[in-house]
């Protein structure tokens, strides 16, 4: 069972930070989960979940309304700041996952257009500078308007629906749009949709995992990957699990 790093060693560093990523790194994380968001003023991608800056820097308002640089200039704590996703795939060793998650609500034609063919110039530009491969690159989003229209203008990247309900099966998913995994809420995990998933020629990974309990819960049922704000201790609970059964 992979482990990803959910915005980067999050649960002690300050998450989508450069600081989060290295500590993932470190603790021998299988791949990395960032959030991207769109800022439309600039072009560029952000690595940041929320569309207002309060929660994580204590200022008021939308991304939208401040430029880029000051963005990038923007304390998110522990001496870390905004980064773009650029500065994101610097960091990233060859053989770890990057998990893209596009934090994009509109279903808007003109918008999605926009922001994938910009993501489509950032991830060749990456990939022709050989510092990210097609193979380790994860899109993924709760958007699904997004996902349908990406695969086609990334055909080579993995794309994954995000999954926050309880469906009754994965037979729409798999049929109309030719995905790598679904990514499922905790919350509605069991055997049947797992096994759902896996019929469908799909992985699945979940978030998030942190719990003992939850840990235990995807090993029983052979979940592919799970999403962690700590990937160094979610490894150890792995181990100590997996000797427990050895033992047995």
């Amino acid at each position: 069972m992979l482990i990803i790093a959910h915005r980067g060693a999050s649960g002690e560093y300050p998450e989508n930070s450069i600081l989060a990523l290295e500590k993932a790194i470190e603790q021998g994380a299988d791949g990395i989960e960032i959030d991207l968001q769109y800022h439309q003023p600039s072009g560029e991608f952000i690595v940041f979940h929320d569309r207002n800056l309060l929660r994580l820097t204590g200022k008021t308002g939308n991304i939208n309304n401040y430029t880029l640089d000051e963005l990038l200039k923007t304390s998110i704590g522990k001496n870390q700041h905004i980064i773009t996703l650029a500065q994101a795939i610097a960091l990233i060793p060859k053989k770890l996952i990057l998990n893209l998650e596009l934090k994009v609500s509109t279903s808007e034609q003109l918008l999605i257009e926009t922001l994938m063919q910009k993501l489509q110039q950032v991830l060749n530009h990456a990939v022709s500078m050989k510092h990210i491969t097609w193979p380790q690159l994860y899109i993924s989003s709760f958007n699904h308007f997004l996902i349908n229209y990406g695969k086609t203008l990334l055909p080579k990247a993995n794309f994954a629906a995000l999954i926050a309900h309880c469906p009754l099966n994965y037979a729409t998913f798999s049929e109309t749009m030719a995905l790598a995994s679904i990514n499922q809420d905790i919350d509605c995990l069991n055997q049947e949709l797992v096994s759902d998933i896996h019929r469908h020629g799909l992985t699945c990974w979940v978030f998030t995992v942190d719990d003992i309990d939850d840990i235990k819960q995807c090993l029983a049922l052979n979940v592919d990957a799970i999403f962690t704000n700590f990937p160094q201790r979610t490894r150890e609970i792995i181990r100590q699990i997996q000797q427990q059964i050895v033992n047995k």
